[in-house]
């Protein structure tokens, strides 16, 4: 009798394993079909330069006619610019913070940190967009390249953040305890046994703030210009007045590449874990 109930047991764990392996399926077809569709239509020939809902034809001409389209190459260039200044402030800002949730001397303020931290990544991003649009006209400060920097990097030290402090709860404290016994000062100590420890996690962090700066939109289409324009914001744009298959070719190539940082920045934090379970061990 007993066996017989472990195995009914057994075939409805079973039957359950399998539902949910096809529901997770389903799920992951319906995220990523959209894209699957985007990438194949931006081979697509098209008629007169429009794209079309029947597929017409293989072409692979809109990649060149997008790398020549000289407004896109400058949202491009502005995107890289303004992920690259967001990723560098969210690692010296981000990197401190980390540290600061685990070392800080007093609970109360790495309480505080953290709730701030978390504030951070759990505010709608529309709510910061018109917050920062309306502190920005209230005191009189012009959008410009700067201005859309400062208000998409919060976020990305947030997440920065978060990856750092995951690297600090695996620093052995007795190295540190052994870099002050030889003599060493507490900045000798950060630069030679802190931060080298750290540089996995510092690494993968600024790879995750380059990516989340790199394809914001929500906070972007608030706080760009005609002038300064970033390639997300243009791309949007551009689907109200039926987009040539040029724009499905710049989107595929930046779903490319934001899917290869990504997979750096996995494969640092993979390494981040892996201390951090040998230093559990």
């Amino acid at each position: 009798m007993s066996a017989v109930v472990h195995s009914g047991a057994a075939r409805i764990r079973g039957t359950g394993a399998i539902a949910l392996g096809v529901w997770y399926a389903l799920v992951v077809v319906f995220l990523f079909a959209p894209i699957a569709v985007s990438i194949v239509y931006s081979f697509n020939v098209g008629t007169l330069g429009k794209q079309t809902a029947l597929f017409t034809g293989w072409t692979a001409e809109w990649y060149a006619a997008a790398w020549n389209n000289l407004p896109l190459r400058h949202t491009v260039q502005t995107s890289l610019v303004v992920a690259f200044w967001s990723a560098v402030t969210s690692v010296i800002i981000g990197t401190a913070l980390g540290f600061a949730l685990v070392r800080h001397p007093s609970a109360r303020i790495r309480g505080a940190l953290s709730a701030l931290t978390y504030l951070l990544l759990i505010v709608p991003e529309t709510v910061t967009g018109v917050s920062l649009l309306l502190f920005y006209a209230v005191t009189g400060i012009h959008l410009s390249l700067w201005t859309l920097v400062a208000g998409i990097t919060p976020l990305a030290i947030s997440v920065t953040a978060l990856i750092v402090r995951t690297g600090v709860l695996t620093l052995d404290r007795r190295l540190e305890e052994a870099s002050a016994d030889l003599g060493g000062s507490r900045w000798q100590t950060i630069r030679f046994v802190i931060l080298p420890h750290l540089a996995p996690a510092v690494a993968a962090g600024a790879l995750m703030a380059y990516v989340f700066s790199f394809d914001n939109l929500v906070v972007a289409s608030f706080l760009t210009t005609p002038v300064v324009n970033t390639l997300q914001v243009y791309l949007y744009g551009s689907l109200q007045y039926g987009p040539s298959p040029a724009i499905y070719a710049a989107a595929t190539a930046v779903f490319l590449f934001t899917i290869a940082l990504l997979t750096l920045a996995g494969l640092l934090y993979l390494v981040v874990r892996r201390r951090a379970g040998a230093a559990a061990t």
